[in-house]
């Protein structure tokens, strides 16, 4: 009943009318004009009133709002170059009229300051995105009664809007009661980051030779295996054992995959190890940079041996394998079922893009308190591809406004634009003290399938939480983005080409494989956002990868189960409607049947044109009801309505789970993990089926246009060639010998894999 009482539906806005004239950059925000001051240095400041050190940092000061510089310690010429913001809604609104900069002693607090400039916002001039950067200038300083000090101090004071270059490195000022100390004002602004290229090293170990064994009775084997470890330690796996009690053991198994990120500085080491996992004894250790690696068209054959070395001196072996950096394949970080990319690591085979996708964070609103006093400090993450953005953070504010624009290059449109919405803990010290996380406040997913060409979209997106006390609203964001695309060609070109691409046929990974890889993988995504400034916390990009294991679920079983009867029942109608005209329920029903089959008895070629005459009949009665809005979080898809407490409570049970006896434990945990595939298995199915009937309903209008046009080559085709040989050929190309056959999936394979399904709206 609670739900019913929230509103969690996906809303249109109103779209931005009034940008200034200006499109380039800010064309799907609303222009806000901001104040920026930019302090660059000072010189011949000068201690006084009897003390010798100097402290000096900057404090611009507007009404009520406040920011600072860093303090520079024992230095009388500093420089700062640093840049602070203040919305002009805000100076407005307050009736500021002028903006003081003061520079100030850290060291002589009892100081009020060592000079200052005061400037009328009047006469600040105004700057425009094309213009260049405004000079900034030398300015004496003055004392507080008004004198001339002797020191000056260098910067510029303009009125620009998001599209300045310096927007997006300033400061923005804050009110004097929350400020944030200057050392943590960089966590406020916002930034672009790049992920590295991730690279598949494969490690193909064939044997050791001449390894001086530890055994008591010759004539028995042991157990010999290599662990490979990375020089960090954190990753760490295990070949097979092979027995041998002559010293030269052979593997010759399938590779051992890593994930290494760009510049590739990491060191492989291996250790050949005597025994069992539990119980295994050290019998030599060798280390290979990363960087020695080739790749596979450079020479996919290349063998390398190395010394296996014992106590960093003693020869007592050598070891033999192959050694490649793959860079064929798509190293997946998010969730395969919402990929944002899909093109390999060795960009030099990447197909064109096909166009540009642009989005323009507005604003929040209805966002909860996270922190005591009802404050929340929110900011935005969004990903596509390897391109990470975080907005600004707004401080202080339940309806932060960001009014931000980004735009991505898209190479594939059957992808997903992911954005999330977090509480900034970094700002304050007692938080960071107490080690305080980012906490997440929602999620929205994107299809760019579903979007219409060089349309422009303005949705408020309702930002949902699933907890295990139920499902709780956390606000609404609202956001504007379009997808533009110069070439139509290359656009459904793309529909009858594999998503992956061909290594993932050609040398297919396992399952198993692909998850190890992709945990790989996040862990380091998570070490490469860690070293940025200001880093990217482990739980946004958790959060934002959906990186937490598929358990299962009641909740997500009830959803699939329900998703596969739906076409279930439409065979069951089917059937039911045929047996009603074999039985004569209604006249007529068998009277336009028994018409039909005397036409094709007559007329056995018109059969196959019949069906797709049917089917564009079909879609174009679907264009009537086509989706008026993009899909977004169903509540009563997903059965968030009939799960109990309970029942989320063991969907967010961690791994291991939290239940004290052991042996229930180990048993409760390999249950859900098992059932967690069969659930997986049934949505994959459910979407398939899905899949099938968005080709027909303008889901993805591309597609659907696609179709229509298919059939009407094929009716036409059907119309002017005899039946008999229609069904020779398609009999002759089924049955074709296999050497004829090509590894990737045929196009229609690769059409249906593209379509939206009812997956893209599960929570």
């Amino acid at each position: 009943m609670a739900l019913a009482k929230v509103d969690f539906s996906l809303k249109a806005i109103s779209p931005i009318t009034d940008n200034l004239g200006i499109t380039s950059q800010t064309d799907l925000v609303e222009i806000n004009l901001f104040l920026f001051v930019k302090i660059v240095r000072a010189r011949n400041l000068f201690a006084h009133n009897g003390h010798n050190n100097l402290d000096p940092y900057v404090e611009v000061t507007a009404g009520r709002f406040l920011g600072r510089t860093f303090c520079l310690q024992g230095n009388t010429n500093p420089e700062w170059d640093q840049v602070f913001a203040l919305e002009n809604d805000q100076i407005e609104k307050e009736g500021i009229k002028t903006v003081e900069i003061f520079v100030k002693d850290n060291v002589a607090r009892y100081d009020p300051y060592l000079g200052m400039i005061s400037l009328e916002i009047f006469h600040i001039p105004k700057r425009f995105p094309t213009d260049s950067a405004l000079a900034p200038k030398w300015f004496v300083l003055e004392d507080e009664c008004k004198r001339r000090y002797r020191g000056e101090l260098m910067m510029c004071c303009w009125i620009g809007n998001q599209a300045d270059e310096a927007f997006h490195e300033a400061s923005h000022l804050q009110l004097g009661h929350v400020l944030i100390s200057a050392r943590h004002t960089l966590n406020t602004c916002s930034r672009v980051y790049i992920m590295p290229r991730v690279w598949c090293l494969r490690l193909n170990l064939l044997q050791v030779e001449g390894l001086i064994l530890e055994i008591d009775d010759p004539s028995e084997s042991s157990d010999i295996f290599i662990t490979a470890t990375f020089g960090n330690g954190t990753r760490t796996l295990a070949s097979k054992s092979v027995k041998s009690n002559n010293g030269n053991p052979i593997w010759n198994e399938k590779d051992i995959l890593f994930a290494v990120a760009e510049p590739l500085d990491e060191i492989l080491f291996l250790t050949v190890e005597q025994g069992t996992l539990a119980r295994c004894k050290r019998l030599g250790t060798c280390v290979f940079p990363v960087k020695k690696a080739q790749t596979p068209l450079q020479n996919p054959d290349r063998l390398v041996t190395m010394d296996v070395i014992q106590n960093e001196r003693f020869f007592v072996g050598k070891l033999s394998m192959r050694v490649t950096l793959d860079g064929g394949y798509h190293m997946f970080d998010d969730d395969p079922r919402y990929s944002t990319d899909v093109n390999p690591t060795d960009n030099g085979v990447w197909r064109p893009n096909i166009g540009v996708f642009e989005m323009g964070i507005l604003n929040a609103t209805g966002l909860p308190e996270m922190k005591p006093q009802g404050r929340t400090d929110a900011y935005c993450v969004a990903k596509y591809g390897s391109k990470w953005v975080r907005s600004r953070t707004v401080v202080n504010s339940l309806s932060p406004k960001w009014n931000e624009q980004y735009s991505w290059k898209v190479y594939d449109p059957s992808t997903f634009f992911i954005i999330s919405v977090f509480d900034n803990s970094q700002l304050h010290e007692e938080y960071i003290a107490a080690g305080a996380n980012d906490t997440r406040i929602g999620k929205v997913r994107i299809s760019l399938s579903e979007m219409e060409i060089n349309t422009v979209y303005n949705y408020s997106y309702p930002l949902v939480q699933l907890q295990p006390s139920g499902l709780k609203k956390m606000g609404e964001i609202q956001l504007s983005f379009k997808f533009t695309s110069p070439s139509k060609a290359n656009l459904y070109k793309k529909y009858t080409m594999p998503m992956l691409f061909p290594q993932h046929f050609e040398d297919p990974l396992s399952q198993a494989q692909l998850y190890g890889l992709r945990q790989q993988t996040i862990e380091l995504v998570r070490s490469n956002m860690s070293k940025a400034e200001p880093p990217l916390r482990n739980e946004v990009v958790d959060y934002m990868l959906d990186s937490r294991e598929i358990v299962w679920s009641m909740r997500r079983c009830k959803a699939d189960f329900e998703r596969i009867n739906v076409f279930l029942n439409c065979l069951v109608g089917i059937y039911t409607y045929f047996d009603d005209v074999r039985k004569w329920k209604d006249l007529v029903s068998p009277i336009i049947a028994h018409l039909l089959l005397v036409v094709l008895f007559f007329l056995p070629q018109s059969l196959l044109p019949a069906i797709f005459l049917a089917l564009i009949v079909h879609m174009l009665q679907e264009f009537q009801i086509k989706p008026k809005t993009l899909s977004h979080a169903d509540l009563h898809l997903s059965h968030v309505h009939t799960a109990s407490e309970d029942e989320l409570q063991e969907e967010f049970d961690p791994m291991p789970s939290k239940f004290e006896d052991i042996i229930l434990m180990h048993r409760y945990d390999r249950l859900r993990v098992s059932a967690g595939r069969v659930v997986t298995q049934m949505g994959e199915f459910a979407a398939t089926m899905e899949r099938l009937q968005s080709l027909l309903s303008f889901q993805d209008s591309t597609a659907t246009m696609l179709v229509m046009i298919s059939c009407l080559i094929i009716g036409i085709v059907a119309l002017a060639v005899p039946f008999r040989y229609l069904v020779f050929v398609w009999f002759l190309y089924f049955l074709r010998h296999p050497m004829f056959r090509s590894p990737f999936p045929p196009f229609y394979e690769n059409w249906i894999r593209r379509m939206p399904s009812k997956l893209d709206s599960m929570i």
